[in-house]
């Protein structure tokens, strides 16, 4: 497998990341509870910082596999 078609794979599973987050997001902000609504932000959030400004970001990532 070349290094562009494993980088176009993993940018399509890293799509497919967030949509399951958002999904888990939706579903805990669906409960219309305020106080669960609120964990789940901060949950996503901690999430989304994690990936992106983490020891390993995705950049990273994209970076080792371009080569």
């Amino acid at each position: 497998m070349t290094r562009n078609s494993v980088l176009k794979k993993f940018d399509g599973e890293i799509e497919n990341l967030w949509d399951a987050i958002y999904k888990v997001r939706d579903l805990l902000e669906g409960v219309e509870d305020l106080e669960l609504s609120e964990m789940s932000a901060e949950f996503i959030e901690q999430i989304s910082s994690s990936i992106h400004e983490g020891d390993i970001s995705l950049e990273d990532i994209r970076d080792q596999i371009v080569g």
